[in-house]
């Protein structure tokens, strides 16, 4: 009980700790107020000729095609740079020598670069691959919508060692992985999740997960893993505590706490799945590259075994399948590949795949 009190209590510091970063505005992906179903150009643009005041601009456009309440992305006039901002449409003027000024509301900025007079203004297509906008964690999309590619999304796990993350998923938003986990989006705020195979091997088994509290910089969640614990009469018990918080433009960080409430025997020898009848801490870094793959890397530390573990994975993304390869150390000191037996410290190297949709 000592130790449950410890871990909450360091979870709590690290939150107060991070009380003060600034939460900015969330990007809300909306389309044309005047009706549900928007007939976009997407070559349609608009050049920003003034800046008006810190939330406010003014950009020109030959296209009609712009709707008030709309939101657009800002690409910087800057080679290589990409996309820099949203914005949403609170005006349009037609003007008498056939342009179309438009007036715009600052929702999000990157941390890097500045808008300036001369970028550009189009319409928001994230439904799958586009080179111009970049990898960063100003621009992943936390509204739910269905034709939103997986890649702007936050991740929901970091694969099957490395443990999930604090997201949950969309409601009526679905992730299956190739072992055959099937996830499901209950609510925006509470997935559920279960390994159907494992049922016909004796093993029935369970899981959700509930977002707690939710911000742009900071995400906190919790939940229950239950599992049957096949050829024997225990089953296995945690309580999982999710945290992740942004910590620059292209790293989020991820901790990770499981507790064993109810654990079977000889549970340390099954420390490279998380959440698995044994207690353990993790804390690992999320890495978003320009292309939006992302690179997951982290140390863990497991109560029973008493060892400091550790994981490394790249993890490709498409409009819905992901593909990942990972090395995970349950023990950093024992430099044996593929352990086995009583002695499972070792290096074990793992392949991920799920498709979310």
């Amino acid at each position: 009980m000592t130790r449950l009190w410890v871990l909450i209590g360091f979870i709590l510091f690290s939150l107060s700790a991070q009380a003060n970063i600034d939460d900015e505005a969330p990007i809300i992906l909306r389309g044309p107020a005047n009706d549900g179903v928007s007939q976009q150009n997407p070559r349609a643009s608009a050049r920003v000729i003034q800046l008006i005041d810190n939330k406010t601009l003014k950009a020109v456009s030959n296209f009609s095609d712009w709707h008030i309440g709309e939101v657009i992305v800002l690409e910087s006039q800057t080679p290589g740079v990409g996309i820099v901002g949203f914005v949403e449409v609170t005006g349009i003027e037609n003007k008498q020598d056939g342009t179309f000024e438009i007036m715009c509301e600052l929702l999000r900025q990157s941390r890097t670069s500045f808008i300036q007079v001369g970028d550009q203004m189009t319409h928001l297509d994230l439904s799958s691959d586009n080179e111009r906008y970049k990898g960063t964690t100003d621009l992943i999309i936390k509204e739910e919508g269905k034709k939103i590619s997986a890649k702007y999304r936050p991740l929901f796990t970091q694969g099957i060692t490395a443990g999930d993350t604090a997201q949950t998923l969309w409601k009526d938003e679905y992730m299956l992985t190739w072992f055959g986990q099937v996830n499901y989006g209950v609510k925006s705020w509470f997935t559920a999740s279960t390994i159907v195979p494992a049922f016909f091997a004796g093993a029935p088994n369970a899981s959700f997960k509930a977002k707690l509290y939710d911000s742009v910089s900071n995400v906190v969640s919790s939940g229950l893993s239950y599992a049957k614990i096949p050829n024997q009469t225990s089953s296995s018990l945690n309580l999982n505590i999710y945290w992740d918080s942004i910590s620059s433009e292209s790293t989020i960080s991820h901790t990770f706490v499981s507790i064993a409430l109810y654990s079977f025997d000889n549970a340390e020898n099954a420390t490279v799945i998380k959440s698995l009848g044994t207690s353990s801490l993790q804390s690992g870094y999320e890495l978003i590259l320009s292309n939006w793959d992302r690179v997951l890397l982290g140390p863990s530390y497991n109560f029973e075994s008493k060892t400091v573990g550790g994981y490394l994975t790249y993890l490709k993304i498409w409009d819905r399948f992901h593909l990942g390869a990972s090395l995970t150390s349950t023990d950093i000191t024992e430099f044996t590949l593929f352990p086995s037996g009583d002695n499972a410290n070792g290096y074990f190297v793992s392949f991920d795949a799920y498709w979310r949709f």
